[in-house]
């Protein structure tokens, strides 16, 4: 057992002695390789680690601004969709809280009431005579307006506000619509007092605003056997019906209407134009009785006679005044309902035109087809002549000057016929004033040396239909620049209502007592195919005061009404600030006139413009300025005629007051002198003073004075 173990334990010696030498000549090698890879296995775990990143951040990228690209987007959209929120369907109600209606200021809103719900009775009124005459009655009835204004509760400003009238009255089917869509206004070409027909309706909308009370209406036309009342409430965004039932508290009118509200306003101070108002509607319109309940007190215009305003009927526009826009608009209502021939649809669609007016404008339009294809401005050669000074001097002098002037100073970019634009400066028909429409196809063609064989072929004949002209638009642009430059007659005064002559000037003569007026009313003419007249009544003297504010010596009237407020914004105001008063003894430019004198502007058009839905200031429009200017110019001019012969007065009664005081020393000194009559000698200086020196205008005589004989 022994001789067996220690076999094992030489053999186990023997190779742990061969093992150790064998494991260190490997180890050595080992050693370096696990040194060498102890260091290469981190710089390499390093830049997989960055091959890794770099590789996600790669892919990561694009996903990164992926997302990003899609929050902007989502972002831009809600923004967007935010900003675009406010472009929705609104109502009428909603609208009518925004723009301004003349309600804002609290000592504005009951005038505004009032005179919205007055020139609704004023057009009722007018509506019922017109019924009465379209029916064979007699249009003079007696009209009434009464205007009640009561104080509810004077602590925050509440009024009880109501215009009753004995106009035509409502329908009872009517009255919803009037109260929901709004208005009595009229879309028809003439001339009416109320025209969008919102004016009562924003009353309402103020009224339920500021008090929360609604409003009620009681109607009753000439057929209904029984009046019927109405309240709506304009409350929430909407409108609603809250009573509709037939009306048996009181008498009412045969016919009319009453309209009554509440609503907050400062009315001490809103009370004088209120009443001035009410002043100027009874001067204009002598046939309506005016009554005015203020708190127990009572101020009423009696009716002075049955002159009226004439009764507007509906005309076409004038072609004069037309424009592309509105000619487009035309056809494209024809073409709507029927497409007919040209020269019918001129004939239906504006006023003036006839079947030889038709001829001359298919003549003229190649004219100007001619005068484009030459690249002439024949229009304004012709007001260059027409607009000459020079040229309107030399008449005096004979045509053989005015056609020498013509060619070789005035005309010299064009040949034209200067002896016979010599006959027609002589002749008048190219004078200050006159343009291109003044003559006729034959005298342009005269005056340009046209051949006629050299006119271009027109562009449309009689039967040339509407469609045919509306889908080209160069036919559309050739047909307005047609109507444009020729003569038609002055559009109609049917469709306006002018004050009558009478009437104007009884109405304010009796209100302000002037020494002297003159009444200027100007021919019609038109303004966007509307026509348009002019009234001016200029009063000097009398019982006018001399330190009167601006808006007292200029009185305003629209469509015969009244214009009260944005007094500096009107274009009847800003004219006549154009004006140099100095020529005419009255002021000087860039004010209003001076001194005791007042001029009264009527301008009257179908669907006048005027700034805002409150209609208390006219808009600006060239050809109205023109009119008012021309108008207001000729009264001007009168008056300052009359102011000189003032002045002259005053200047030689000065002389004559002198003379006749020393008159009488002049006869006691003959006397003493060589004894003569002293009486017969006063008479005869006297009545040789009053010959030499006569008194135009006589003035109040001041006490006579006592004269020293000594002296």
């Amino acid at each position: 057992m022994s001789n067996q173990q220690t076999l094992l334990d030489t053999m186990f010696k023997s190779i742990d002695k061969t093992k150790p030498k064998e494991e260190i000549k490997e180890e050595k090698p080992i050693q370096k390789i696990e040194v060498e890879t102890a260091v290469e296995e981190p710089q390499k775990e390093v830049a997989v680690k960055e091959e890794q990143i770099t590789a996600r951040s790669q892919k990561q990228k694009p996903l990164v601004k992926e997302e990003l690209s899609k929050t902007k987007h989502r972002a831009r959209r809600e923004a967007e969709d935010a900003i675009h929120s406010h472009i929705r369907l609104q109502s009428a109600e909603q609208l009518l809280k925004r723009v301004d209606t003349g309600f804002g200021q609290k000592s504005r809103a009951p005038f505004q009431t009032i005179v919205e719900g007055v020139q609704n009775a004023a057009d009722a009124v007018d509506k019922a005579r017109e019924a009465q005459k379209k029916s064979g009655h007699n249009e003079d009835y007696n009209a009434q307006i009464t205007v009640r204004v009561e104080i509810i509760d004077k602590s925050r400003g509440e009024l009880a506000i109501s215009i009753e009238d004995n106009g035509i009255g409502i329908p009872k089917g009517k009255v919803a619509i009037i109260m929901r869509a709004g208005g009595t206004g009229t879309v028809e070409y003439k001339a009416s007092r109320s025209q969008q027909g919102i004016g009562w309706k924003a009353a309402a909308i103020y009224s339920n605003q500021s008090t929360g009370k609604p409003a009620e209406i009681v109607s009753k036309t000439y057929f209904e056997k029984q009046p019927h009342r109405h309240v709506y409430d304009y409350g929430k965004g909407k409108v609603t019906k809250i009573v509709e039932e037939n009306y048996v508290e009181e008498e009412f009118p045969e016919h009319g209407t009453r309209m009554s509200l509440y609503l907050i306003g400062d009315y001490p101070r809103a009370r004088n134009n209120v009443k001035e108002f009410m002043k100027r509607m009874a001067a204009v319109h002598p046939y309506i009785t005016f009554i005015f309940h203020e708190n127990g007190t009572v101020i009423k215009y009696e009716k002075r006679s049955g002159a009226s305003i004439p009764i507007p009927i509906p005309v076409p526009p004038h072609p004069n005044s037309v424009d592309i826009g509105q000619l487009k608009d035309m056809l494209a209502a024809q073409s709507r309902e029927r497409s007919i021939w040209i020269s019918g649809f001129l004939k239906r669609a504006f006023c003036r035109i006839g079947s030889k007016s038709i001829d001359d404008l298919i003549e003229r339009t190649t004219i100007l087809m001619y005068f484009d294809e030459k690249g002439v401005f024949a229009g304004d050669i012709i007001k260059r002549i027409a607009q000459s000074d020079k040229a309107a001097r030399l008449k005096k002098e004979g045509p053989e000057k005015i056609e020498y002037y013509l060619e070789k100073v005035l005309v010299r970019d064009y040949e034209i016929d200067f002896k016979f634009a010599s006959e027609l400066v002589m002749k008048g028909r190219l004078a200050s004033g006159k343009n291109i429409r003044f003559l006729s196809n034959d005298d342009i063609i005269r005056l340009f040396k046209i051949e006629k064989s050299k006119l271009p072929k027109p562009p449309f004949t009689p039967k040339t239909t509407v469609n045919m002209i509306l889908s080209d638009d160069g036919k559309v642009r050739l047909l307005t620049e047609t109507l444009r430059s020729m003569f038609f007659p002055a559009p109609p005064i049917d469709s306006l209502m002018p004050i009558p002559k009478d009437v104007f000037i009884d109405g304010f003569i009796t209100l302000y007592k002037p020494d002297n007026y003159f009444f200027i009313e100007r021919k019609p003419s038109s303004t966007s195919g509307r026509p348009i007249q002019v009234q001016v009544l200029g009063m000097y003297g009398g019982e006018i005061p001399s330190d009167m504010k601006d808006q007292e010596k200029l009185i305003r009237i629209a469509n015969s009404t009244p214009l009260i407020y944005e007094f500096g914004s009107d274009i009847v105001t800003q004219t006549c600030k154009d004006i140099d008063w100095s020529r005419y003894k009255l002021g000087r430019r860039g004010e209003l006139p001076s001194g005791p004198v007042i001029f009264v502007v009527h301008v009257t058009s179908p669907q006048l413009k005027y700034l805002g839905v409150a209609k208390q200031a006219i808009g600006s429009d060239d050809v109205i300025a023109s009119e008012i200017k021309f108008a207001v110019q000729a009264a001007a001019r009168k008056l300052g005629e009359h102011v000189k012969r003032l002045e002259k007065d005053k200047a030689a009664g000065q002389v004559r007051k002198y003379l006749e005081r020393y008159a009488r020393v002049v006869s006691e000194t003959l006397n003493k002198m060589i004894d003569t009559d002293t009486d017969a000698v006063y008479t005869s200086l006297i009545d040789e003073i009053k010959r030499r020196r006569p008194m135009v205008f006589e003035e109040p005589k001041p006490p006579a004075e006592a004269v020293d004989v000594e002296e």
